[in-house]
């Protein structure tokens, strides 16, 4: 006999929100490229010369052939919902809630937002005459924004309300008896999986060697290409490893370069326990994250989480290995805090 899985969807509504997903994340799409695709093609041979392809602060800055428009449509309107689609249905699986059915929207919204913003380009500059000036485009922003948003919401209302499901609480696996007077601490790191964390790497030492290359070169600004890799590479210490400490005083998780922070006082928790969380599923990706339920929290991986409810807030999750021991000692913690029997619970835990 199997037992059910709370952290999963049901199945018959898993399906039809599935179901849903794939007619506005990906089918909707599809229609809409192909007739904007329809009608830019129509338009393509009355442009012999190059159109302006970018807009400046001054005005038309950027010029190229009129066929661009069709790989940009192509590429904004077709391959963001494809791979929205794709990572959407590999990733959820079936802890299916509020996270899937956003990006089906922006999927949608995505797909009407790249047709106006090629096709409104386009028919600006149709039948200018050589030496005219090319007008702004900020009409056409407006308008493909507008359709993003309204195309979004419908395909957000189309599709089913399934409510997420939080993660099944994990079994304690030791009890942590805490004294009144004794200090007991646990400390812990969660880091993101390897396979993220070379990609990164490969990204920001990508930037380092354009930046390196651009000055050598003598190009100007060479210094802006430095400047984005200093900041990716600070973000990249930032958000990619934690350490986590229970101590009486209540939770703390700091970055490796000390910053962010995230202090939570036992004074201020309702509760804590374990839990196992799907990170896509519940939290729209990985990183410091908030979840359309008001949940927040440090998202490295899929698997166990320490989830502390707050008197004033929203819970806060934080995914790590030994999160049941973890919990527990926190919430021994706040039983004493409260004048309580402390809670039954596990621990590893450093006297």
């Amino acid at each position: 006999m199997t037992t059910p899985d709370p952290t999963r969807t049901p199945q018959a509504p898993l399906r039809r929100a599935r179901r849903a997903f794939v007619l506005v994340a990906l089918v909707l799409p599809v229609l809409i490229v192909a007739v904007s695709a329809l009608v830019l093609g129509s338009w393509l041979p009355s442009f012999r010369a190059d159109v302006t392809i970018h807009w400046g602060i001054e005005g038309a800055d950027g010029f190229g052939p009129a066929s661009t428009y069709l790989w940009l449509l192509l590429g904004i309107g077709l391959g963001i919902p494809i791979l929205l689609t794709v990572t959407t249905l590999v990733a959820v699986g079936a802890h299916w809630g509020s996270t899937a059915r956003f990006l089906g929207a922006v999927s949608a919204g995505m797909s009407a937002f790249a047709g106006v913003i090629c096709l409104g380009s386009l028919a600006i500059q149709r039948d200018l005459a050589p030496s005219a000036d090319v007008p702004g485009i900020a009409g056409v922003m407006g308008l493909a924004f507008a359709a993003l948003i309204a195309v979004g919401a419908l395909a957000w209302f189309v599709q089913p309300r399934v409510r997420s499901i939080a993660g099944a609480p994990l079994e304690p696996r030791h009890d942590v008896p805490v004294a009144d007077r004794e200090r007991v601490v646990w400390v812990g790191s969660t880091t993101m999986p390897t396979g993220a964390l070379v990609f990164l790497v490969l990204v920001l030492l990508g930037l380092v060697a354009l930046a390196a290359g651009m000055a050598v070169a003598g190009i100007p600004l060479a210094w802006v290409s430095g400047l984005v890799a200093l900041v990716v590479g600070l973000a990249v210490a930032a958000t990619t490893s934690f350490r986590v400490r229970v101590t009486p005083d209540g939770i703390d998780a700091r970055a490796v370069i000390g910053w962010p922070r995230k202090t939570i006082p036992v004074a201020e928790i309702v509760s804590a326990r374990a839990v196992h969380i799907s990170p896509f599923g519940e939290f729209g990706g990985w990183g410091w994250r908030l979840a359309p339920d008001g949940r927040s929290g440090i998202v490295m991986r899929q698997g166990p989480a320490i989830e502390v409810h707050r008197r004033d807030h929203g819970p806060f999750v934080i995914t790590i290995d030994g999160a049941e021991e973890a919990a527990a000692l926190l919430q021994a913690y706040v039983d004493r805090s409260a004048g309580q029997t402390p809670s039954e619970g596990t621990g590893r835990a450093a006297r």
